[in-house]
């Protein structure tokens, strides 16, 4: 979940499924997306119950990874989907929205393991949200880590777009990392509730401490049992005969410098042998006057296409730059920046992000309505004018002038009738 900053209810969702059809052969071959529409139904009947209900949500982008069978049919990745929720109200801040998926099962040519990557604008700041199912068993540490990095440097989005060109980027899902001790240890530790002890071992916070995997990325403090894996339908763990060790699988981490975890936690939901985690995330949006950012354009670009290389008076582009007088609706501007000073980081603005709170806080010099009329015109703007103030204002516009016909020239003379030359006559001469 994603909140804007000052929000009551989160802007956007981001719900990613794991396994959500059984992992079988037939699956492989041909996935049947029909689960994935019954979970998207059952999500809106749960928001739409939900108490104090103030604002609507509308399904962004749902995805699941495709495989190109056919030119007519496609395979859908066995179990990994991804679904984006937003405010109705905040579709038209939302936009360039794009998905994209990476398979890494069977060295890239299954779909019982990858990545759907989902990306967005929301006004001037970009999300990239991933899940993925990775490599399972205990010891597959290595494997694991090759799936990561496929995805990592294989899942691509329009116009060259990879996940680090995103402001923010969130991955959740089933990562598959193990606790790395005995399951009898494991399970006395985690009935105690001695997580401290746990952690030491996970083989996530390993490969992050050694950059092996998810370098760059931070995680919130766990605070809550391993995820995985219990008896179906039961909070006991695994008790089949593989008695599984238990391990927190199922992870969610993110970088960016806007992003601010709030909660980090698991649902203590018995319908999975999974207990699934959650987030909550406040985030600073980016707005940028694109008014503005047109007219400075146009003013920078008018200035530099005025500047004639080699002129003779030795003015450099530099120095024209900083000579520019900008028009009077563009005041205030702040100093040039240098090496160690830029004016769009200090202490109101920190990172140069300014709250969506105090962005409707500046005045504008914009009118409202861009298609009134001018202040000193006869006409009245009013949408509520009756029929004779308007005709009475149009009686005391000046009397325009009477159109003219204008005269038809007359057509030219016909040319001349061509004549035709006579034909010549042959002699012979005999002796």
């Amino acid at each position: 979940m994603l909140f804007c900053l000052f929000a009551t209810s989160p802007d956007i969702f981001a719900i990613g499924f794991q396994e959500i059809v059984p992992l079988t052969a037939q699956q492989i071959v041909q996935t049947d997306p029909e689960k994935r529409k019954i979970w998207e139904r059952q999500i809106f009947e749960t928001l739409d119950r939900r108490p104090d209900k103030k604002c609507n949500y509308v399904l962004l982008r749902s995805e699941q990874d495709l495989l190109w069978h056919h030119p007519d049919t496609y395979v859908e990745l066995v179990g990994t989907a991804l679904i984006i929720l937003v405010k109705n109200e905040l579709l038209s801040v939302i936009r360039n929205v794009e998905a994209t998926t990476r398979k890494t099962g069977l060295r890239g040519m299954s779909g019982n393991k990858g990545a759907v990557g989902i990306r967005l604008e929301y006004h001037d700041t970009s999300f990239c949200f991933l899940t993925a199912h990775l490599a399972a068993g205990h010891s597959n540490v290595e494997e694991r880590n090759a799936d990561y990095q496929t995805i990592a440097h294989g899942l691509h989005f329009l116009r060259g777009k990879t996940i680090l060109s995103h402001d923010n980027v969130i991955w959740l899902g089933d990562m598959n990392y193990r606790i790395d001790m005995e399951n009898f240890t494991v399970r006395g530790l985690a009935e105690r509730d001695d997580l401290d002890a746990l952690l030491v071992a996970d083989q996530l916070k390993q490969m992050m401490d050694e950059g092996t995997a998810f370098s760059g990325y931070t995680e919130g403090p766990i605070l809550f049992r391993p995820t995985y894996r219990y008896d179906l339908g039961t909070d006991v763990y695994d008790t089949s005969e593989k008695l599984r060790i238990p391990a927190w699988t199922d992870r969610i981490l993110y970088r960016g410098a806007q992003l601010d975890l709030s909660i980090y936690s698991r649902a203590e939901l018995r319908g999975s042998d999974h207990k699934p985690v959650f987030g909550l995330f406040r985030a600073q949006v980016r707005i940028i006057d694109s008014v503005k950012k047109l007219a400075l354009s146009r003013l920078l670009f008018n200035s530099i296409a005025s500047t004639v290389p080699g002129e003779q008076s030795g003015e450099q582009l530099n120095e024209k730059l900083a000579a520019l007088v900008f028009p009077p609706d563009i005041a205030e501007l702040p100093p040039p920046s240098s090496d160690d000073l830029v004016w769009w980081d200090g202490p109101d603005c920190p990172g140069g992000v300014l709250p969506i709170h105090e962005f409707r806080r500046i005045p504008t010099r914009r009118k409202t309505n861009p298609f009134g009329s001018p202040d000193d015109s006869p006409l009245s703007s009013s949408p509520t004018s009756s029929d004779e103030e308007l005709y009475t204002d149009a009686l005391s516009l000046p009397t325009p002038m009477a159109p003219t016909q204008a005269q038809r020239k007359p057509p030219p003379p016909p040319p001349p009738p061509r004549t035709t030359k006579p034909q010549g006559t042959t002699t012979s001469l005999s002796s």
